[in-house]
């Protein structure tokens, strides 16, 4: 009788984690099977509903359908939050290979089905490799077993929340994008001197061909100053991972409040 009592709790706890995990960097690509998806979910559940409040007994009635939509907004939003800094990558990417030249040889991804450009998807890689070294992976999920501690499966959500997690989303949005303007900034900024080079040079030599000189000497720049940037490109993902954290913070106060 004490398994069937706390069965309600149990399913809103693992439809804010199934929510979450569908939607959270790392999980959400199409790589990771859905099973493991949901049965990480399970197990994760299992060990978070005994340590829980329980504030109340619930059952299955209207209210409890209405409980399951609001956990399973909950769930997206902390992931979706978590997501979009990370997407400050790939719009970086964008910007450098439509200087370099290179937004024509976009490949498909196959884990988020869509085409990304070449840089982008350099960086993305080289993010989610820095991104586990410094267990981003475990902040993830200590912020999403911290969100019932600030908003439990058994409670509403406050009435100011969508005037604040809208503010919130436009400043995530904003932080995305300085970010990914962080990121571009030196390789798109050697490469337009270069456009501004190659634009004297033409009217210095008529003659020359500039479509030929021009995209190797692009490519050339772009690899070179790809390489020294580097090292300040680990100081941005950073960056990028302590925006993500306190975004995190804010949207559980936001939550909890």
């Amino acid at each position: 009788m004490l398994f069937f009592d706390y069965l309600p709790q149990f399913l809103l706890v693992f439809v804010r984690l199934t929510s979450f995990f569908v939607s959270a960097p790392l999980w959400m690509d199409r790589q990771v099977p859905g099973p493991y998806k949901w049965g990480f979910a399970f197990f994760t559940s299992i060990l978070v509903v005994g340590v829980i409040d329980h504030h109340q007994v619930l059952e299955f009635d209207g209210e409890f359908i209405l409980l399951v939509l609001k956990e399973t907004m909950v769930g997206l939003c902390l992931g979706f939050i978590a997501a979009i800094l990370l997407y400050a990558v790939q719009v970086a990417g964008s910007f450098i290979d439509l200087q370099s030249g290179f937004a024509m040889a976009s490949m498909f991804n196959a884990q988020t089905g869509v085409q990304e450009p070449i840089t982008g998807r350099l960086f993305y890689i080289i993010t989610m490799v820095f991104f586990l070294s410094v267990n981003g992976h475990h902040i993830l999920i200590q912020g999403v077993l911290a969100s019932f501690d600030w908003l439990p499966v058994d409670s509403w959500l406050p009435v100011l929340v969508s005037k604040n997690l809208a503010a919130l989303s436009l400043e995530v949005m904003r932080n995305m994008l300085w970010l990914a303007f962080l990121i571009a900034a030196p390789i798109a900024g050697a490469l337009f001197l270069v456009d501004v080079a190659l634009g004297i040079l033409s009217k210095t030599a008529p003659q020359m061909n500039l479509f030929v000189v021009g995209i190797p000497v692009k490519m050339f720049v772009h690899y070179l100053v790809l390489y020294a940037f580097l090292p300040g490109f680990f100081f941005v993902l950073g960056k990028l991972v302590r925006t993500m954290v306190h975004s995190l913070e804010q949207l559980l106060k936001i939550l909890g409040s």
